[in-house]
Formats: structure tokens, C-alpha cells, sequence
């Protein structure tokens, strides 16, 4: 492996090699750091979620969550996976680690959380 002569470069390799080695669980905590107030205040809360989802169809879904981080199939059923911070079970709570939408037959079937 040839060494970087060029030290802006070698900077630049180094910070999103950085980036990469970060853990799922460090890249969260470094989302929330950025999130200001108004951010936390206008998240969705977690029952309406929970409320307004089943029985819905993924155009619905994306217009009111936003695109998934992730998506996973397994038998009939879709999973969309949000680990950036999207609810909130109150108004004064952290934002959920986690919103898994599970569709089946392409309608929201349930749709799970996994707390701060």
C-alpha cells in the first residue's frame, strides 16, 4: 500500500474511514447531538403512528414518515426499517431508537418501536 503523499487526501481517507468504523449505536447518538429544538418538538408522536399507519399502502407511508433507512422481505411481509429519529412516545421523551413498518400484501400490518 503506497502512503499518502498528499495530506489533504490523507485527511479525507482518515475522517470517512472514521466514519465507517462508527458503531450503529454512536452514529445515533451523534444524530440526536444535531437535532435542535424545533427538530424534537415536530416529531410525530408515537401513537399516532401507531393510529394512522395499519391499513395504509406505502405511497401513504412515505408521504408521511419519509423513505425508509432500510428495507427487508421475508415471506409475504415487507419490513421498513427507520433508525433515524422519527417519534417520540410524549412530548418531553427521547425519540424512539427504532420504527419498523411491516407491511403485508403491500398494507401496513403493524407497526413496532423499540424505545429509547
Amino acid at each position: 500500500m503506497k502512503t499518502f503523499k498528499d495530506e489533504i487526501k490523507c485527511r479525507e481517507f482518515m475522517s470517512t474511514s472514521a466514519k465507517e468504523i462508527q458503531s450503529e449505536e454512536e452514529q445515533r447518538e451523534a444524530a440526536l447531538a444535531q437535532l435542535t429544538v424545533e427538530q424534537l418538538a415536530g416529531m410525530k408522536l408515537r401513537k399516532e403512528i401507531k393510529d394512522t399507519l395499519p391499513g395504509k399502502n406505502g405511497n401513504f407511508v412515505r408521504g408521511y414518515i419519509g423513505d425508509p433507512d432500510e428495507i427487508k422481505r421475508g415471506g409475504d411481509r415487507e419490513y421498513w426499517i427507520y433508525k433515524r429519529p422519527i417519534s417520540k412516545y410524549d412530548s418531553e421523551s427521547l425519540p424512539d431508537k427504532e420504527i419498523t413498518v411491516i407491511f403485508r400484501r403491500s398494507f401496513v400490518e403493524k407497526v413496532d418501536y423499540k424505545k429509547p
